[in-house]
């Protein structure tokens, strides 16, 4: 064989080392691959000195277990999802750490979906959802009822954020959208406000409907004038709540106060305000909800309703690992989270 042969050859037997395997562990142990299999999955007693050893060899020869098959030996994935509405949403990264926070003592991971990506994908992601058998799905987003029941069917424990899916008999998380949309056109009034505005969330969806349910209310009950006029939709983005503003604004007589129902839309519309050269909250109040860390970093900084992202995704953890853990459990849940008024510079 000559040189280039060789060399030719030595390439061709050098290739990725054969994937090592529970009897691989065990044999380098001296111990049963049953053994091996108890001290991978937890669910058999096994004494502490073995484990030791175990776990010594795996480090040792780098093994890392077959996450499918534990999966499919165990039934347990150690895996949760979480979809929510938009990703770019501040609130949503807040709700996912609280998520987190709360599964991680049980070795619980996260997968995160954006269904702004589109209700397809969405389907797609429940399928799939469903054929790795994740343990549980936090769903923070409304409309998708047809994909709830899938999860329901297919035995996967489901968490719901928000009030959007409320009618179902599974545990939820929320806050109190109405109460929020009625105690901030409250505290405007409050500040002297009488021509008051809102851009609201779509119409169709919570918590768009509870906020813009709250502000009714509260106008209704304060008996100022409920102005077909005054009331502009976005869809929870920057953009949105300032192209609703400059419609607002383009009245014979625009309002004088706008109630947002999340901050970014709060944010936008301030982006507005300032750039038709108006003062805030000289000429305009700007009202917002949720309190992303940017309400407090803009000028002026923006008076919102505080909604405790972190926490409402905490809690959302716990009831899930109490619906995963206790099978039998046959009563839902509901905890409400309070929100808090933070007074800024807008108002």
């Amino acid at each position: 064989m000559d040189e280039k042969s060789g060399d030719r050859s030595t390439v061709h037997d050098v290739g990725r080392a054969p994937a090592l395997n529970i009897q691989d562990v065990a044999d380098a142990a001296g111990v049963s691959k049953t053994t091996v299999s108890h001290v991978l999955s937890g669910n058999r007693p096994v004494s502490q000195v073995t484990r030791d050893k175990v776990q010594a060899v795996m480090d040792e020869l780098g093994f890392r277990p077959n996450f499918f098959a534990q999966a499919l030996n165990s039934k347990k994935s150690h895996t949760v999802a979480l979809i929510v509405q938009d990703i770019t949403n501040p609130f949503y990264p807040a709700l996912a750490r609280g998520l987190q926070a709360a599964i991680a003592p049980m070795n619980q991971v996260v997968m995160l979906f954006d269904a702004g990506a589109g209700h397809s994908l969405v389907r797609a992601f429940v399928n799939d959802v469903i054929q790795r058998q994740v343990d549980g799905v936090v769903v923070a987003v409304s409309n998708v009822e047809d994909e709830l029941l899938e999860l329901q069917r297919a035995g996967i424990a489901v968490v719901a954020v928000g009030s959007g899916l409320s009618g179902f008999p599974i545990d939820w998380v929320s806050a109190d959208d109405e109460r929020m949309g009625s105690d901030a056109t409250t505290h405007l009034h409050l500040k002297g406000h009488r021509r008051i505005a809102t851009i609201s969330g779509p119409p169709s969806a919570e918590p768009g409907t509870g906020r813009l349910a709250g502000y009714v209310k509260a106008m209704t009950e304060l008996g100022l004038e409920s102005d077909p006029k005054l009331c502009a939709v976005g869809d929870w983005t920057r953009g949105s709540g300032a192209a609703a503003l400059y419609r607002l604004l383009d009245q014979e007589v625009p309002p004088t106060a706008v109630f947002c129902a999340n901050d970014l839309m709060a944010i936008g519309a301030l982006d507005a305000a300032l750039e038709s050269g108006l003062s805030v909250p000289g000429d305009i109040a700007i009202m917002g909800v949720d309190d992303i860390d940017a309400a407090s970093l803009v000028r002026p900084s923006l008076t919102t309703v505080r909604v405790p992202a972190q926490d409402i995704g905490h809690a959302a953890g716990d009831l899930l690992l109490h619906r995963i853990t206790e099978e039998k459990s046959t009563s839902h849940r509901h905890i409400l989270v309070q929100h808090s008024l933070i007074s800024r510079e807008s108002v």
